[in-house]
């Protein structure tokens, strides 16, 4: 059973989202909006997560450009389609801005307006060409992981889907150079998905912060998809922060206590790092998986997701702050650590 969060908690919890912005560093949206464009659907931003965004106070969204592993033949192309499938689809919404600079990162906080901030989650589709991160970045890309949990010719990913086993191997060469590029573009990197050979050459070689976008702690819930304390301890050593993944089996609430494992992860990682490390980054697949099966004329049953959607985010803040966390820290958490991140990774402008 799952926590039973109070009104006072809920109330308090409201307030913070109400005056402070509230961030989900990882959610696949460019790909969603690309399966539903697919399907005949239009205005999938405004009619699908507007409302929740509002409702939970969300005022910048990370959308991944994710290439599927049946469509890694023709990567490339799938990674332009996406990027121009949420372009066309939000170019209409006076509330919603695309974030590829410090200055759009400050304008969109002076408003009231959400933005959304591409990157690649993998970077399959260059293969070993890193002009092509160049592309990307005049695309408006502003940040990329090396590796989904599958191999590509940077470095290997950290799993096999649900095995219990983890990858071997480090970075290629070209995955090295890979990281040097990113920094130059002023793009960041995610080690969520990277294996731990992996981790620690990026440890070795990253001159900037780097982040785990969608990724807990492998000591509350032992899968290679999240972080062990060293690394924990790394990433927050060099300025970055780690978001929350809010999937039920990365956080490893399989017995339906979302919110309970989800303050674990929490609690453990501030414990370890500092509050000023850890952030929300929920990798809320639900609606995803409900786009791809309807493309294919199938019914999605899974619930894989800690939270129905982005309106019920508050729940994960009042829980904290019922557990006895300070709302200073709660404030980081739900949004400020990811804020001051980016202002320090992202372009001037």
């Amino acid at each position: 059973m799952d926590l039973k969060i109070t009104d006072n908690a809920i109330d308090e919890a409201m307030k913070l989202h109400r005056s402070n912005p509230a961030v989900d560093a990882h959610l696949d949206l460019a790909g969603e909006i690309l399966l539903r464009r697919q399907g005949g659907e239009k205005d999938i931003v405004e009619k699908h997560y507007l409302p929740y965004f509002r409702a939970g106070g969300i005022r910048l969204v990370v959308s991944s450009v994710y290439v599927e592993t049946s469509n890694l033949e023709h990567g490339w192309e799938s990674a332009l389609e996406q990027i121009r499938a949420l372009k066309e689809d939000v170019k209409e919404l006076a509330e919603v801005t695309l974030v590829e600079s410090r200055k759009d990162l400050e304008d969109l906080l002076e408003g009231d307006g959400i933005g959304i901030l591409l990157y690649m989650e993998g970077l399959d589709c260059i293969g070993e060409d890193l002009e092509k991160l160049s592309e990307l970045y005049r695309l408006g890309v502003r940040g990329a992981s090396l590796t989904w949990s599958r191999p590509n010719a940077l470095g290997m990913g950290c799993c096999k889907a649900l095995e219990h086993r983890q990858i071997s191997g480090g970075l290629s060469k070209i995955g090295v150079q890979a990281v040097k590029r990113l920094e130059e573009l002023s793009m960041f990197l995610d080690v969520s998905h990277l294996n731990d050979q992996g981790f620690e050459e990026v440890c070795r070689i990253a001159e900037r912060s780097f982040t785990a976008t969608h990724s807990g702690s492998r000591q509350v819930y032992d899968s290679y998809r999240n972080l062990t304390d060293q690394q924990i301890r790394a990433l927050a050593g060099q300025g970055g922060v780690m978001g929350m993944n809010g999937c039920k089996y990365i956080a490893g609430s399989l017995e339906g206590n979302h919110l309970e494992m989800l303050c674990r992860h929490i609690e453990y990682e501030t414990k370890l790092a500092g509050s000023g490390h850890v952030g929300y980054g929920f990798d809320l697949c639900d609606s995803y998986g409900r786009a791809r099966a309807a493309l294919k004329g199938e019914r999605y049953t899974d619930r894989d997701d800690c939270l129905l959607d982005h309106s019920q985010v508050p729940l994960v803040s009042a829980a904290l702050l019922q557990r006895g966390m300070e709302p200073e820290e709660v404030k980081g958490i739900m949004g400020g650590n990811f804020i001051r991140y980016f202002r320090e990774i992202l372009p001037v402008g």
